[in-house]
């Protein structure tokens, strides 16, 4: 009898995680090509860079990544993909630069996600400030 509760529980187990096992694997950011991940930031950190940044962020991010970098943005609401939650330190700290400019520039899977590249928009300067003041939500 004990066999067969144990049976069930772990059938039932595995019929409840695998969907969410593989919905979590379909969605994994697009990984920017190795001349990107090696790259370091060559805008200085200064308060003036925060700033203009900031400004950048409210105006053309926190739609979707929310104005505390949460990813919780008022256009969210019926995203199938939630945006990046910016502030998971433990998260943000295995992200290199390179990466978070590289989807900047160039966005992310557009079959999958609302994110569109910044490339014809900003420029190289103001996309490593976002770098930048991104990072500042997980500290």
């Amino acid at each position: 009898m004990n066999t067969i509760h144990a049976g069930m529980a772990l059938l039932f187990t595995l019929l409840v995680a695998w969907p969410m096992a593989t919905y979590a694997t379909e969605h994994e950011t697009p990984r920017a090509p190795e001349p990107f991940l090696k790259m370091s930031n060559p805008v200085p950190h200064t308060t003036d860079t925060l700033q203009e940044a900031k400004s950048l962020y409210e105006n053309r991010c926190s739609k979707c990544h929310g104005s505390n970098g949460d990813g919780k943005g008022s256009a969210t609401k019926d995203m199938d993909v939630k945006p990046r939650n910016y502030t998971a330190k433990s998260l943000m700290e295995t992200i290199p630069d390179g990466q978070l400019f590289w989807i900047i520039c160039y966005g992310s899977d557009p079959d999958i996600t609302e994110m569109k590249g910044y490339k014809k928009k900003l420029s190289d300067e103001q996309m490593w400030s976002l770098v930048h003041y991104i990072r500042s939500f997980a500290r």
